[in-house]
């Protein structure tokens, strides 16, 4: 398998774990006093987006991104990430008394979700990539790929915040 194939094989099998394990958290049971506090962190967040503009979602997103790039703690903590807003999924859902599974499948009617788990996936592959170029003493050429893909998800993160930012606003406006 050439390393282009094994390096799309990887991301594809990632970003499908990556969807599972927030459906994971998304359909997992949450108490009644947990979905509150979930929710009030999910309110507080929406203020701070308000007061401070897109940068909030953005800073938020690529802080996470950049802590999956790292090898063998990057998986842990995206995986770590991905359950927890399952869990918010669940929270919101169970408040508003909706199916957690449809809160979860209409998130990918919008574009910035799949920006966002496209990056995260890109993020926890190179991780790998780079834990296995450690032990193979390849880090120098991997180091070459893992700094171009930081730039391409800081990229799509951006864009991602933008729409996902100018989404909220037409939504509260509204």
């Amino acid at each position: 398998m050439s390393r282009l194939k094994a390096r799309v094989a990887v991301f594809l099998a990632l970003l499908i774990l990556c969807i599972f394990i927030t459906m994971i958290g998304a359909t997992s049971e949450i108490e009644s006093e947990e979905a509150l506090k979930l929710s009030q962190n999910l309110n507080d967040l929406r203020e701070a987006t308000k007061t401070v503009g897109f940068q909030v979602i953005f800073g938020n997103n690529f802080m996470h991104a950049l802590i999956m790039f790292a090898p063998i703690l990057g998986p842990c903590w995206g995986f770590y990430v991905l359950y927890n807003t399952g869990r918010f999924i669940a929270a919101v859902s169970a408040l508003k008394r909706i199916n957690p599974v449809l809160t979860f499948f209409v998130m990918f009617f919008f574009p910035f979700t799949w920006m966002e788990y496209i990056s995260y996936a890109l993020a926890i592959s190179e991780s790998l990539f780079l834990a296995y170029s450690i032990f193979k003493r390849g880090l120098k050429a991997e180091f070459a790929s893992a700094s171009k893909l930081i730039v391409f998800c800081a990229a799509l993160l951006l864009v991602a915040a933008l729409i996902e930012f100018h989404i909220i606003s037409l939504l509260e406006s509204s």
